[in-house]
């Protein structure tokens, strides 16, 4: 379960998300520099001929006798008013599931969607940005919309009128915070899915952060098209589509997602209700790519998955609490899909009551939409924090067992093991290379005269002499008590003779310093073309061949009996 630790990164990504919302609050701000007017009443609406006067676009529901189908005209005039002196003169007005052409005293200055109509293709929402000629100042305006889906809608939203930059900086002002979190859910899924997908490899595990970061840039693209936002950046008529395209994604990713992230105990009825989840969402793309059924008219299949989807994340909410058996990166992202299906939940119960026509803010859905998705993009963050502090102990842990396993415990050199380690790597190479066998000299009398602790001090001195000599040109390792190894790759340009040279008058520095005993060694050494058979092992023993028989005569020469 989740310990005090494990907080952190929920502490972490929840001060970034705040620091964000508080960036974009101080930095986006918005200042008309003409007045902006909302036409919402005195409108004269005409439904398939039957004329309405003083109508209110939210409450057009109020004037029709029943629901709207396909081939329905629907027409809305009104007289515009006077705004001064206003460069660039626009109108702002949001269509839905319709064409819409628009006339200012009988001149079409406006058309979208005639040709889709024609073809029978999807027509969806959409947020028109309309010019107005100068001289627009007391003329009728006419927008005509021919209805290409059952029960296109009920209502319509004001319109707005103003200069052009200014209807387009207070559009993108009230949807900042649909936009930044859409941009950030996108933008934080592909840098993640790019992570992810680097360490799939070597992190079996990691399937939920791949999967998490889809779902990441689909859930930005859905809320994004969702609430249009894309027209004023990217127009598009498919924008609608893309939005119901993503939208259907969201209960398979959920199902994904679960399978990924928890213990799943009746595995076949669960994997049943994922492959219902994903064929449903499968058949909904089929009817509308190859049949022409719009995917809108689907929409309640995807009402009843998602209800589905939603009590089986309860199902594993409640399951948690009780058994408790759940992991700390689990449970971050269970929070994140609880939160977002609890947003979804309520957002639905929103849809139905604006379907039964009783009113709702449309600002209050729009905070628990981007509530739900912020708090799932967070446990996201949270979630990729924790694993990389775990992922770094792990990598420490790791490197510090590594290195007890291959390293001498005495002088901190290279050991036995990793000395095999590299001859045998040498083999794999065709390369020249030298390996000098290194012993030292009155070990066993500074132990029995001195003490161990004085021993131990020698070879630990004399180890620092060798590292400080080849450290920066080869390969240093203890293999015994009083043995060392050295190999130098790339021997052309490397003089062995002055190298020992160089140690052996270190060691003699040693020796006027510290007079309690002497200190010298014996070395020999071999190239990898002077042996035979050009094996590592075999250059090895030619090498302490050469160091025994050094050791030999400077005996001889010392009158030293040989050690054997």
């Amino acid at each position: 379960m989740i310990t005090r630790k494990h907080l952190l990164p929920l502490i972490y990504s929840t001060a970034i998300a705040v620091f964000v919302i508080w960036l974009i609050a101080t930095c986006v701000t918005y200042s008309p520099s003409y007045p902006v007017l909302t036409l919402d009443r005195v409108f004269e609406v005409s439904i398939n001929g039957e004329r309405h006067f003083d109508v209110e676009l939210f409450e057009l529901y109020k004037i029709m006798g029943s629901k709207l189908k396909r081939g329905d005209s629907v027409s809305v005039t009104t007289t515009l008013p006077d705004m001064g002196d206003v460069p660039f003169p626009a109108i702002l007005f949001r269509s839905r599931y319709t064409t819409l052409t628009c006339y200012i005293d009988g001149h079409k200055i406006y058309e979208f969607g005639q040709g889709m109509y024609h073809e029978g293709k999807f027509i969806g929402k959409m947020y028109h940005f309309i010019p107005l000629p100068n001289d627009y100042a007391g003329k009728d305006l006419l927008m005509v919309m021919n209805v290409s889906e059952p029960n296109a809608f009920t209502s319509l939203a004001p319109i707005s009128m103003g200069s052009q930059p200014d209807v387009e900086s207070r559009f993108i002002h009230e949807h900042m915070t649909i936009i930044a979190t859409g941009m950030f859910l996108i933008v934080f899924g592909m840098v993640f899915l790019c992570i992810a997908l680097f360490f799939v490899v070597s992190f079996p595990d990691i399937m939920s952060f791949l999967v998490g970061s889809l779902f990441c840039v689909n859930l930005g693209i859905w809320v994004m098209s969702y609430y249009n936002v894309l027209s004023p950046f990217l127009y598009t008529p498919y924008e609608t589509e893309l939005e119901y395209f993503t939208l259907y994604l969201i209960v398979p990713y959920c199902f994904i997602m679960v399978y990924f992230i928890q213990k799943i105990e009746k595995k076949r009825l669960y994997m049943t209700c994922a492959a219902l989840a994903i064929l449903i969402t499968l058949v909904q793309y089929v009817l509308h790519y190859i049949f022409n059924i719009h995917m809108r008219v689907t929409l309640p299949l995807y009402h009843i998955v998602g209800t589905l989807g939603f009590v089986l994340i309860a199902y594993f909410v409640f399951r948690n609490i009780i058994k408790k058996d759940i992991s700390a990166s689990a449970a971050m992202q269970m929070t994140g899909l609880v939160a977002f299906s609890i947003s979804e939940l309520i957002h639905l119960v929103i849809y139905m009551l604006d379907t039964l026509h009783i009113r709702t803010s449309s600002f209050v859905s729009m905070l628990i939409i981007n509530s739900g998705c912020l708090i799932f993009v967070m446990s996201q963050l949270a979630n990729y924090m924790l694993f990389t502090s775990q992922a770094f102990a792990q990598r420490q842990e790791h490197a510090s067992l590594s290195h007890l396993a291959y390293a001498d415990g005495l002088t901190n050199l290279p050991n036995r093991a990793r000395a095999d380690k590299e001859l045998s790597d040498l083999d794999r190479s065709d390369e020249d290379y030298a390996i000098i066998s290194v012993d030292l000299n009155g070990l066993k009398p500074v132990n029995d005269d001195f003490g161990h602790i004085a021993g131990d001090k020698y070879i630990k001195d004399f180890s620092k002499v060798l590292m400080t000599t080849f450290q920066d040109d080869g390969f240093c390792a203890r293999i015994g008590g009083d043995e060392f190894l050295v190999i130098l790759k790339k021997v052309d340009d490397k003089d062995i003779d002055a190298l020992i040279g160089r140690m052996t008058s270190a060691l003699s520095v040693m020796n006027a310093l510290y007079t309690d005993y002497n200190r010298s060694v014996a070395t020999g050494y071999a190239f990898r073309h002077e042996a035979e058979g050009g094996l590592s092992h075999e250059v090895y023993l030619l090498a302490d061949q050469r160091m025994y028989e050094a050791k030999r005569k400077m005996h001889e020469e010392l009158g030293i009996l040989t050690r054997l």
